[in-house]
């Protein structure tokens, strides 16, 4: 509010990556986190989607880059949470899903989400 007063702009919101052994509340920081930004006027939405690795990665071509949309499209405005997000650093899919996530955060479509 005190940037609009102003007549300036908010900063443009960076994306995240929250490392550390299980149990270490990496989940609750992301939850907060997108609360903050809310409030802070720097995201549309007060909206977290938590999906995984596993969720994100197709058994056939096509598959991937259709199931990374719809949670993209479902944390539109808000932060995608990726948890375990490990999982993508293998096989074919898995480096699919994580060119289709890279993309996405450079793309104007999703503008305005976290991830």
């Amino acid at each position: 509010e005190l940037l609009r007063r102003e007549g300036e702009e908010a900063p443009a919101v960076g994306h995240f990556v929250f490392l550390g052994a299980p149990g270490t509340g990496k989940t609750t920081v992301a939850r907060v986190m997108s609360a903050v930004l809310y409030r802070l006027d720097l995201i549309p939405r007060d909206h977290l989607v938590q999906t995984s690795g596993l969720d994100l990665t197709g058994q056939y071509v096509g598959e991937t880059k259709r199931k990374v949309k719809e949670e993209l499209d479902r944390a539109k405005g808000g932060v995608l949470f990726v948890d375990e997000a490990y999982e993508l650093a293998s096989g074919q899919y898995g480096k699919e899903a994580v060119t289709a996530l890279v993309d996405a955060m450079t793309s104007e479509e999703y503008a305005g989400l976290c991830v």
